[in-house]
């Protein structure tokens, strides 16, 4: 028998994407930056192919190298953040197209120092979400064993449960609290971020820092249903 699929059609609002964004702006503390997570061709909007749209942004959130290899590829030209700490055998590929990566492992850090080549980074801190990040309590021993080419710009965690469970939320920002205090005790930082969606609509004006980062299917979803 011959299958057939339905004309199925994604329609996106750009406008609409748009004004979105200025929505999500009023749950933030003045002067907090977005980062929209952008992984998996913007979870299937395509929204990583509109530089129009992307260049309203001075730094984007992936997923993996080879995602923003392709977004330098179109043309971006800012910031691009790699949620992921990648895979050694992606570091050439980090520094060819300039990309910010989250570190967490001592043999990741150890690969980069080797290289010799200035890289930007930003620590990822474990606080509970129970896969990446180091131990707040040990933040300081592992800035200290980065190498000087690598440059720390910026401190992140994952918050596991903003959408479901108040309490525990409360906790892992006050651990990761814990680990931004010491660090910003011995160098400066750019950026500094916990919140993804749940975290902005339900924790907007608590430890949100100077960042956040909004999912973009969250975003295109609000639009319409």
């Amino acid at each position: 028998m011959e299958m057939t699929t339905r004309p199925t059609v994604l329609e996106i609002d750009a406008q609409a994407f748009k004004n979105n964004i200025n929505e999500i702006k009023k749950f933030l503390p003045e002067g907090v930056k977005i980062m929209p997570v952008i992984k998996a061709n913007g979870y299937g909007t395509y929204i990583n192919t509109r530089l129009d749209i992307l260049n309203d942004f001075d730094i984007l959130a992936i997923a993996t190298v080879d995602e923003g290899v392709y977004i330098r590829q179109l043309g971006y030209q800012k910031e691009i953040f790699v949620l992921n700490q990648p895979y050694k055998d992606e570091i050439s590929k980090i520094l060819e197209n300039d990309l910010i990566v989250g570190i967490s492992s001592d043999s990741f850090a150890k690969a980069l120092g080797e290289t010799g080549k200035e890289v930007k980074v930003h620590i990822e801190i474990g606080t509970g979400m129970g896969r990446t990040g180091i131990n707040p309590k040990r933040a300081i021993e592992y800035l200290d064993s980065l190498s000087s080419n690598i440059k720390v710009e910026g401190v992140y965690t994952h918050l596991s449960s903003a959408d479901s469970d108040d309490e525990y939320t409360k906790k892992q920002l006050e651990s990761f609290e814990i680990a931004v205090k010491a660090i910003k005790e011995k160098i400066s930082l750019k950026y500094i971020h916990s919140h993804a969606s749940n975290a902005i609509l339900n924790f907007g004006n608590t430890g949100s820092y100077n960042l956040v980062r909004p999912r973009s299917y969250n975003v295109w979803l609000s639009i319409r249903y």
